[in-house]
């Protein structure tokens, strides 16, 4: 017997932040439905697409190379519509190159807050990805605005 609805939407943020933390491509690639849609403030295109995905763990991981998600509380689950929204930090050091295209790492840390809400299918892989966070904090924090 497979895991419940419920449960497969309380433990997909964790799950997430697992493959963000742990930086294991094979298991984004297991958390991502064949047809997503990823919509990121930092990012100047919605991702539909694994490859689009790859390269963007990739390149975070390279512009900040201790990149960390913490969760906030208990994820909000919503069964009927198959949604979840965790609340999170993300925390790091921008010491790596490439990310934010174009400019040099500044060597400053960077705490912000965000939320993300994820569709996830009766597999337990995300058809949707939404993140709300204000790009401008880390900007702020990065020495960068």
């Amino acid at each position: 017997m497979g895991i419940s609805i419920r449960e497969s939407l309380t433990t997909y943020p964790g799950h997430y932040f697992a493959a963000w933390n742990g930086r294991d491509l094979q298991v984004v690639a297991g958390l991502l439905a064949g047809r997503f849609r990823w919509v990121d403030p930092s990012l100047p295109a919605d991702i539909t697409d694994l490859e689009g995905a790859h390269g963007f763990f990739q390149a975070a991981w390279q512009g900040f190379p201790d990149l960390r998600f913490e969760a906030v509380g208990d994820p909000l689950v919503d069964e009927i519509t198959g949604r979840v929204a965790q609340e999170w930090r993300m925390i790091g050091t921008h010491t790596g190159e490439g990310f934010p295209p174009g400019v040099p790492p500044t060597g400053r840390a960077f705490d912000v807050a965000g939320t993300d809400v994820f569709t996830v299918d009766p597999e337990g892989r995300a058809t949707a990805i939404h993140a709300y966070w204000d790009v401008t904090t880390l900007a702020r924090q990065l020495g960068l605005a």
